[in-house]
């Protein structure tokens, strides 16, 4: 039987390896942003941390819906994916338009819009990127779509106050 020493060196081994590789995945996977603004609301909220996973080799692609966190123009901007790569994205009177179809969205009333643009189709490598706060988000309606190169990653998830959660799609009304 193994000595309280020789048990306790173990223990500690164990601990200091297991703390090595959560601060190796933590520097190498995974990066940690505060949340500043508004241009997310309901989803997200000023001051929130959220975990983004920017290992671009480790997660599919972004799709429609997913929150990503996008550098821009100097900026760091956590918006939702709205067009992926080939799609056609356009706005009447507040309405996105996917490829010539509707995408009813369950935005809030008083959060939502009544822009409208005309339709960008997007390249090989280009994201079209909406804040769910439309009345104040800068996003691609102001900036264009973004590259691939663009995106640091993917939003994981949300930490409020002492609560975690992830952060999904924005919740879709039925068609």
């Amino acid at each position: 039987m193994p000595s309280r020493r020789t048990l306790a060196l173990t223990c500690l081994r164990s601990l200091l390896l297991a703390l090595a590789v959560v601060a190796l995945v933590r520097a190498t996977l995974l990066t940690s942003y505060r949340v500043s603004g508004t241009s997310m609301r309901e989803a997200l909220q000023d001051g929130d941390r959220i975990l983004v996973c920017d290992a671009r080799w480790l997660l599919d692609p972004p799709a429609v819906g997913d929150t990503v966190v996008a550098l821009v123009e100097d900026e760091v901007l956590v918006k939702r994916v709205a067009g992926v790569p080939g799609d056609r994205i356009g706005m009447w009177q507040g309405v996105v338009l996917r490829n010539g179809q509707p995408v009813r969205e369950a935005i809030p009333e008083g959060l939502d819009c009544r822009d409208s643009f005309p339709e960008v189709a997007l390249a090989g490598d280009q994201y079209f990127l909406l804040g769910d706060h439309r009345r104040v988000s800068v996003d691609s309606r102001d900036f264009g779509p973004v590259s691939a190169g663009q995106l640091a990653g993917r939003v994981l998830l949300r930490i409020h106050g002492a609560a975690v959660s992830s952060v999904g799609a924005l919740e879709r009304a039925p068609r």
